[in-house]
C-alpha cells in the first residue's frame, strides 16, 4: 500500500511538472465535429420598401446539433466556419442588384448584441444575379460561449436600393463546427 501511495504521488508531481502540463493538455482531449450543416428557409416574406428606406434585416435560427449537449466540463475551443449563405428570391418581380451591402452577423439566440460580423458582400462593378445574392466565407470565428448551446442565430442585413413591391426569397446557410475541450485540470 505504501508503494502505491508512492508511485501516485510521484506521478502527480510529474503531471505538476512545467513540461508535463503541456503533454497532460494533449492527451485529456475530446474533439468533436459537426463538418457542415445546412438549413433552409423557404417562402420568407418581404415587404414592399417604403419610400426612402434603405436596410432589410431577417434573423435566420442556425442548429448547431447535440454537439454541445456530449461536451465534458474543461476549457473549451471552437471554430465555426459560415460557409455559405444565399438569398434567392422566388416571387415577386425583384431586381437584387440595388443591394449594395450585406451582412450576416452571429448571435446568441435570443439576445440582441452581436458577437461577430461572419460574411460580407459588396456589390462590385462586374455583373451579378438579378434574384440571387450569394455570400461565401471560410474564415473560422472562434464561439466557446456558442458551443454547448443547441441553436444560435444569424442576422443578415442588407443596405441599398430595396425591391419597391411585396416579394418572398429562400435562404440557406451551411456551416461547420469545430469543438475541443481540455478536460485535465489542476486546482492550485
Amino acid at each position: 500500500m505504501r508503494a502505491l501511495s508512492r508511485v501516485l504521488l510521484l506521478s502527480v508531481t510529474t503531471l505538476l511538472a512545467p513540461g508535463c502540463k503541456k503533454i497532460a493538455d494533449t492527451f485529456f482531449v475530446v474533439d468533436a465535429e459537426n463538418e457542415e450543416i445546412c438549413k433552409t428557409e423557404q417562402g420568407i416574406g418581404f415587404t414592399a420598401a417604403a419610400p426612402g428606406s434603405q436596410t432589410l434585416s431577417h434573423t435566420f435560427v442556425f442548429p448547431l446539433g447535440e454537439i454541445g449537449a456530449d461536451l465534458p466540463e474543461g476549457r473549451l475551443d471552437t471554430e465555426f466556419r459560415l460557409r455559405l449563405f444565399d438569398l434567392a428570391a422566388t416571387g415577386g418581380e425583384v431586381d437584387l442588384n440595388g443591394i449594395e451591402y450585406a451582412k450576416v452577423s452571429l448571435r446568441r439566440e435570443g439576445s440582441t448584441e452581436i458577437i461577430r460580423t461572419l460574411l460580407e458582400y459588396r456589390r462590385s462593378s462586374q455583373p451579378v444575379s438579378p434574384t440571387r445574392l450569394t455570400l461565401r466565407g471560410g474564415e473560422a470565428a472562434s464561439v466557446p460561449q456558442l458551443a454547448r448551446a443547441d441553436r444560435l442565430e444569424l442576422v443578415f442585413e442588407a443596405q441599398g436600393e430595396l425591391p419597391q413591391q411585396a416579394w418572398t426569397a429562400d435562404m440557406k446557410a451551411c456551416a461547420g463546427l469545430w469543438a475541443r475541450v481540455h478536460y485535465f485540470h489542476i486546482i492550485f
